[in-house]
């Protein structure tokens, strides 16, 4: 695994580093520092002691679950919008006047005789559609690559191939040795993650409606001729107009996305071999994980709310009746040309709204984070000798 392989390189790396020029007496203080030095505990004693490096990884928050919407209460939004709903509405308690009156000659009245009107309603598109687009986001995917830098090569002198030359009863070993250059190769990485979420475009178009209502009323032309008096009335009514006022509102839909976080826990133990103090590796670390909730994603959006419609009324123009009565007159009557009046009225009907979606270009994002380099090591023999522990003055000429 990945974690695995970051603590074998960097052990390698600080064994590499600690190790001593040839065979020392390992000491509870050496020990401790190199221990110290990986980030380990130090435990046991004399020639069983271990030590323990342990390493945490935790890894981005992650969408998990499902996610829950909840919404605000309405509130209004736009102006109002008020519009008349009946006709003029005749009220009770009408003023009335009355006038008598000497006609002289005969007089020619032109008055109308109204028919029974025949009211057809129409719907119709009212203006221009409206559309509103909003963008929704889904759910996101990541990928991750790791891309190399440039190697970086380093080269020291050690000794390889030693073997003692001479007599073993001697205080001291003296050792001949091949000498030879190691090589160190070190690559830096990069993991690049790419997250990709996937967007759609939601078009709501609304198309506002009306009702055009068309009242056909047939007039026909009556003469009425008096001679020679007649008594008129004049009743005038206050009307009134029934209204309904439209309140547009909007609400608020807050959307909670749930995440997990993982944590991922290496341990990984080092033996000392015996008689030295550099720190080795022994066995398979152990890995462990475990997951728990993270942080909530939460976004909010404005969407429309339930309309507030409300009635009432508003005062009309007065309407007044003239009746005119003739007293003892010579009455003729004859019908002239019939005529038809059209009167027209809107009101509002309900508006047709289409919904569409649309998938379009998802949103990607990359970022970079440093990897574990990979770091590669061989020895180059340089077919020269030298000695450690030099005992002759030959010997002494060629040390190590």
């Amino acid at each position: 695994m990945r974690f695995s392989s970051l603590v074998a390189a960097t052990t390698l790396g600080l064994v590499v580093a600690l190790a001593p020029a040839g065979p020392v007496l390992a000491g509870p203080a050496e020990r401790q520092a190199n221990c110290t030095a990986l980030g380990g505990t130090l435990s046991g004693s004399g020639n069983n002691q271990t030590c323990t490096v342990t390493t945490v990884v935790v890894s981005p928050d992650v969408p998990s679950g499902t996610a829950t919407t909840t919404f605000s209460e309405d509130r209004p939004v736009g102006d109002p919008v008020t519009v008349d709903t009946s006709r003029p509405v005749r009220q009770p308690n009408p003023t009335m006047s009355t006038e008598e009156r000497d006609t002289g000659e005969a007089t020619v009245v032109r008055t109308e005789r109204a028919g029974t009107p025949v009211v057809t309603e129409e719907e119709r598109d009212a203006g221009e559609d409206t559309s509103e687009d909003v963008v929704v986001a889904g759910a996101p995917t990541s990928t991750t690559r790791t891309e190399r830098g440039t190697t970086t090569t380093t080269e020291q002198p050690t000794t390889t191939n030693c073997r003692r030359v001479n007599d073993e009863r001697s205080a001291k070993p003296v050792e001949k040795c091949d000498r030879a250059v190691l090589t160190t190769r070190t690559t830096p990485t990069t993991v690049v993650t790419t997250t990709t979420t996937p967007q759609e475009r939601v078009t709501t178009t609304t198309q506002p409606r009306e009702t055009l209502v068309t009242t056909t009323t047939p007039v026909t032309e009556v003469f009425t001729t008096t001679q020679p008096r007649e008594s008129c009335t004049t009743t005038t009514f206050q009307t009134q107009i029934a209204t309904a006022t439209t309140q547009q509102t909007e609400r608020t839909a807050t959307t909670t996305q749930p995440t997990t976080r993982t944590t991922t826990t290496t341990k990984t133990a080092f033996n000392f071999p015996r008689g030295t103090d550099i720190p080795t590796p022994t066995g398979t670390p152990a890995i462990s994980t475990s997951s728990a909730a993270g942080d909530s994603i939460i976004t909010t959006a404005d969407v429309p709310g339930t309309p507030v419609v409300t009635t009432g009324t508003r005062p009309g123009e007065p309407e007044s009746d003239v009746v005119c009565t003739p007293t003892a007159p010579v009455i003729t009557r004859a019908d002239g040309d019939t005529r038809e009046d059209v009167e027209t009225a809107t009101v509002p009907a309900e508006p047709t709204v289409t919904v569409t979606r649309e998938e379009i270009d998802p949103l990607v994002v990359e970022t970079e984070a440093p990897g574990a380099p990979i770091v590669t090591t061989d020895t180059r023999t340089t077919g020269q000798t030298c000695y450690k522990n030099p005992a002759t003055a030959e010997q002494r000429r060629n040390r190590c």
